[in-house]
């Protein structure tokens, strides 16, 4: 999520994409996987073995022609190349973080991909954007023109994500409000678990249980208002939670929804990522998530634009990545100075070797990863 001002009014958005029923599994995997660009997984066959007589094909016969990608498959290869598979890489070594759990991505928008690849063995993901997550869109209602248009758009979003690594503001705020495009988090995010081989067994809208601060999901119905959305994934003999809250983080919000302040808190205990956050935690009216992270992390990976460098020295030891000297143009040029004088002082940081969100240069690109120190206890002397 990338946000300019705290909203408070936005997650109450009346967004309503109904469905009439819960699609089944496999109605919803073939869904995510055409929001993808992917080949519809093939059924599984009632054709009767070849026997031993039958004779085998010739071998003069011609191979069958590959089959031609798509457009969002072409780009979706492009970004793995230039980003996905050098972070996972990268991830595996520098974050190295242990199985299962879960792992927390505040100021998120619908980008499942990189806390996936960042945290890939977590049993469960969540993300908190402002926006609206929307229910899956039903291809199969739309007129041709519209289903038309809809490609269109999804896949121009698609070649952008690529490109760029991360979500607009602008971008994830209009197609969240448009009508026609209907391009919400939801069918992002499934077609990012597609991408990722994942396949997508449900998709359900998440309320608030006050009784437990916590999120929880129901049943589809037309009365639905899809504003928080979880996805049931499963890859091999792995099954993974992917809840996606839609949430202002500001503290004006927070202070009169003491719940979701709670479930905030909750949250900001587990492995955190900060990406492409438009310098918001250090804002004086963003205190109370930015408490809830130094306070409560056990590992915090983050680009420059995430926590100071005075907090992030609050929670542990900072271990630099990249080269970072400036913000970017688009925010405050006295961000982050503190961070950039650690830059200069640390002569020997890490390498980077992809580029992850503003700052796109091999120069300035950075990443910052900090662990939380266990407590020491005090002996009690005999």
């Amino acid at each position: 999520m990338r946000l300019t001002a705290p909203s408070i009014a936005f997650c109450q958005l009346s967004l309503v994409l109904s469905l009439a029923a819960a699609p089944d599994s496999s109605t919803v995997d073939a869904l995510a996987r055409d929001y993808a660009g992917l080949p519809a997984l093939p059924q599984a066959s009632t054709a009767v073995p070849a026997s031993p007589q039958t004779p085998s094909p010739s071998p003069t016969t011609p191979a069958a022609k590959a089959p031609v990608k798509s457009s969002a498959q072409v780009a979706w290869a492009s970004y793995e190349k230039a980003i996905g598979i050098p972070l996972r890489n990268w991830a595996a070594i520098e974050v190295a973080p242990t199985k299962g759990g879960t792992a927390f991505y505040p100021f998120s928008g619908p980008d499942l991909v990189t806390v996936a690849q960042m945290f890939p063995d977590a049993e469960r993901y969540i993300l908190v954007a402002i926006q609206p997550a929307g229910a899956p869109v039903e291809l199969s209602s739309k007129s041709p023109a519209a289903l038309a248009a809809f490609r269109q758009k999804f896949s121009q979003e698609w070649v952008k994500f690529g490109v760029l690594g991360f979500f607009r503001t602008l971008d994830l705020n209009e197609n969240t409000a448009s009508t026609t495009a209907q391009i919400t988090s939801t069918p992002v995010m499934m077609a990012f678990a597609a991408s990722l081989g994942f396949r997508v067994d449900a998709v359900r809208p998440l309320t608030m249980n006050a009784e437990k601060n916590e999120f929880e999901p129901g049943v589809p119905s037309k009365e639905s208002k899809w504003a928080s959305v979880r996805l049931d994934l499963s890859k091999d003999d792995r099954n993974v939670v992917v809840d996606y809250v839609c949430l202002d983080l500001s503290d004006e919000y927070l202070k009169s929804h003491p719940h979701e302040a709670q479930w905030l808190k909750n949250c900001s205990k587990n492995p955190t990522l900060l990406k492409a956050a438009s310098h918001l935690l250090p804002k004086p009216y963003f205190s109370i998530c930015r408490t809830d992270v130094v306070e409560g992390a056990p590992l915090l990976v983050q680009d420059e634009t995430g926590l100071e460098y005075k907090d992030l020295k609050k929670i542990g030891p900072v271990k630099l990545y990249g080269r970072f000297v400036e913000a970017h143009k688009l925010f405050d040029p006295n961000s982050q100075r503190d961070l950039a004088a650690a830059y200069v002082e640390n002569r020997q940081t890490s390498p980077l070797p992809f580029s992850y969100s503003y700052q796109k240069a091999a120069d300035r690109r950075s990443l910052q990863v900090v662990r939380r120190e266990p407590v020491q206890k005090d002996v009690p002397k005999e």
